[in-house]
């Protein structure tokens, strides 16, 4: 059995934080990068990359979106890191069993720079969970959702990419384009939803509006993705928490799993996850077309 495997940054997070909290913002990133992450330069240099691969300074976007909030959301932070170690055991458990993963999966818990509550990659050469808290207490802010939503979605991720891989086909590194994004976080929002509990699934946003507000949107969010990606738009807005497309966040994980989910009813989990890229991007296109015109399959309707 995989053995659970945790690196928890926040205590020294704390340390940094008590130093730092009453100086200038500019001084705090200082500290942040030179200070609290220099002891983990394989995280920090993950951090910086994401953005720098986008063409983004991460320097302005932790000046204006993360350092101005940290001091009120410490609270949140320091919950939801106590709820994500005390769940983490059993939602690795469930999640394991459920996606059969027979891999190790290291956990890093963090404080960064707004690039994501979590985030399925590899931290010294193997499969990892990294879980964001200035994100996750962001999203969830004055909410009291949970942590195992997040590590089931996260470890589906983990597990795709190594079934593809097993299989010969892309990893989840290269997909490139709107559909492939669409299908990926489809997929391992769909496996949250197996994992956790179906009737109170609320993705990690701990939103109860959440999944309401996507549903009675759905047919518009279809086609709105479509008219973005016809126009070439960013589909960001999708998925990123710092933005809201009809007043919800992360409505293309809603929209990702309605269709995996649909197309698990003609195939297993496991052959969803593995498609062909030309496979996924035909499908893709046809199911949302589908969903825009309002129609659903059979099995959807009853």
């Amino acid at each position: 059995m995989p053995q659970l495997q945790v690196l928890d940054t926040f205590p020294a997070f704390e340390r940094f934080w008590r130093e730092v909290r009453n100086q200038p913002f500019e001084v705090q990133i200082d500290c942040w990068e030179h200070d609290y992450m220099a002891r983990w330069p394989e995280l920090l240099a993950k951090l910086k990359r994401n953005y720098s691969e986008e063409g983004l300074d991460w320097k302005r976007i932790a000046r204006t979106r993360v350092f101005p909030h940290l001091a009120e959301r410490l609270p949140r932070m320091r919950a939801l890191r106590r709820n994500l170690l005390r769940t983490l055991p059993d939602a690795w458990s469930r999640t394991r069993r459920a996606l059969g993963v027979n891999f190790p999966v290291q956990f890093v818990i963090y404080v960064g720079i707004g690039v994501g509550a979590g985030w399925a990659t590899r931290y010294h050469g193997r499969p990892a969970c990294l879980f964001g808290l200035e994100n996750a207490a962001e999203i969830s802010s004055g909410k009291k959702g949970g942590t195992s939503g997040a590590v089931s979605h996260e470890v589906a991720h983990l597990a795709q990419d190594e079934w593809r891989r097993r299989a010969a086909l892309e990893g989840l590194a290269e997909f490139r384009g709107a559909y492939l994004q669409l299908y990926e976080e489809g997929f391992a929002t769909e496996c949250e939803r197996r994992v956790e509990d179906p009737r109170s699934f609320r993705l990690r946003t701990g939103r109860a509006d959440w999944l309401p507000g996507c549903s009675s949107h759905r047919a518009w969010l279809a086609a709105k993705f479509l008219r973005d990606v016809k126009a070439r738009r960013s589909v960001r807005p999708f998925f990123g928490s710092w933005y809201n497309i009809r007043g919800q966040i992360e409505c293309g994980y809603y929209l990702g799993q309605e269709m995996v989910r649909e197309w698990t009813e003609t195939a297993s989990l496991r052959e969803v996850a593995v498609l062909p890229e030309t496979v996924v991007r035909r499908r893709a296109r046809a199911t949302l077309l589908r969903m825009a015109a309002g129609t659903r399959t059979a099995a959807q309707a009853s």
